[in-house]
């Protein structure tokens, strides 16, 4: 899908907002500003020699580049051994996101649920996907919140006023693993209206040794050029929900 359908009018965006508030961009965290002029993003997670040893997840290291293959962000994980061990995809984390000065401009936090990862467990407010993300750290702008569905993964995005403002909706089937080389996992973005898209995360075939030993991953990041900077943090949080909700479990550790 070619990045110009996603370059939409502020109408769509703003459909059924409070005018002037919703995009304003007044009072932005300066540390994401550099998402301001990207609408596509690459974003890669190292893989690990000792998860592929040890078939245990280790603490999830992402590089976010542009598509000119220039890094300009590093996000890594912080969390405890023994969820990562026991609650693979559900376990509790924070991640914090650096610039290339190192300067830590994001945090996206998640706190541990049962059933999490099950669309249809998501009905249940205590076993839902949910994470906040603060820019700079300790200022909210935002939250992700998996929503109850009886097929696909859903998930709302809403601003610091809780209010809806886009929302996620998985693939009908999500592949993975070695053998899923053709599989497409699209995760389509919707503007406020709930049925106009305007962007997408594609989860990309990392190739056989990583899909084999590792839960390192590769995803595509489309967003409108337009739309507003603290939205396009927020998404890039959804793509790390998505990651930890449905690729993080490591192929030789699926007992756990």
């Amino acid at each position: 899908m070619s990045r110009a359908k996603y370059e939409i009018s502020m109408d769509v965006l703003n459909q059924a907002q409070p005018e002037g508030r919703m995009f304003a961009p007044t009072n932005v965290a300066s540390g994401i500003d550099i998402l301001r002029t990207v609408s596509l993003l690459l974003i890669k997670q190292r893989p690990s020699v000792a998860e592929a040893i040890l078939g245990i997840a280790m603490k999830a290291k992402f590089d976010v580049l542009t598509d000119n293959k220039e890094q300009i962000l590093f996000a890594h994980e912080e969390s405890d051994f023994c969820q990562r061990l026991c609650c693979t995809s559900s376990r509790r984390f924070t991640l914090h996101v650096l610039n290339n000065s190192r300067q830590e401009i994001m945090q996206i936090h998640r706190e541990f649920t049962c059933f999490s990862g099950c669309c249809w467990c998501a009905y249940c407010k205590g076993c839902r996907q949910e994470v906040t993300i603060e820019a700079p750290p300790g200022q909210p702008i935002g939250t992700v919140t998996q929503a109850g569905s009886c097929w696909r993964m859903h998930y709302v995005l809403k601003d610091i006023e809780e209010r809806t403002t886009l929302t996620i909706v998985g693939p009908r089937c999500i592949c993975d693993g070695a053998w899923c080389c053709c599989c497409k996992n699209k995760f389509t973005l919707f503007g406020t209206d709930g049925t106009t898209e305007i962007g997408a995360i594609h989860k990309k075939y990392s190739g056989y040794c990583k899909e084999a030993f590792t839960s390192a991953d590769n995803y595509t990041y489309e967003v409108p050029l337009n739309l507003d900077v603290k939205m396009k943090a927020i998404v890039l949080a959804a793509l790390f929900v998505i990651d930890f909700t449905n690729f993080s479990t490591v192929p030789n550790n699926d007992d756990n």
